[in-house]
């Protein structure tokens, strides 16, 4: 009880938001083409801000920084080219993608935020192993792989609303 009391509001806050952005995505829907898009992008930016904010005084950064972006550039390629399931759809008079449920969403988002919470907690325990060279490259090639797999996923929705526009 007494670990809870020293988590900060805003982190049940982010958990809350992620919920409903999990939990909302059980159904189908419809949904403004800017959200699969943008939600992607903001994790990212959490992941490196993550870095950053982590390492940025010492020399861990640049792994850190490498081991992410190798994993994050080779997932967004191993899966940005797969196809959609033919259930998504884009409606250009609506401007809004039709999705399906899943809860593969749910799980992506506690996926990042259980593991950057570990992280947060390790780190604020003070734990030595935090800036072990094989810890933050271990650590980053994870973040990478999540920041990975939301971009291509964004990357072909971007790519299914250009071709339905024609553009």
């Amino acid at each position: 009880m007494i670990i809870l009391q020293h988590i900060p509001i805003w982190v049940f806050l982010i958990l809350a938001g992620l919920l409903w952005l999990g939990l909302s995505a059980r159904k189908d829907r419809m949904i403004r083409w800017r959200v699969p898009i943008i939600v992607p992008v903001a994790l990212t930016i959490m992941a490196i801000t993550s870095l950053l904010a982590q390492y940025g005084a010492t020399e861990l950064l640049l792994p850190a920084l490498v081991s992410w972006g190798g994993v994050c550039a080779l997932v967004s390629w191993l899966f940005a080219n797969r196809p959609l399931p033919e259930t998504v759809q884009y409606d250009p008079e609506t401007a809004k993608f039709q999705l399906p449920g899943s809860y593969v969403p749910l799980a992506m988002y506690m996926g990042i935020f259980a593991f950057k919470f570990m992280v947060g907690f390790m780190s604020g325990m003070r734990m030595p192993i935090v800036n072990e060279l094989l810890f933050v490259l271990s650590i980053s090639a994870v973040y990478g792989l999540f920041s990975g797999l939301f971009l291509s996923n964004a990357w072909r929705l971007f790519k299914l609303r250009s071709n339905t526009l024609g553009l």
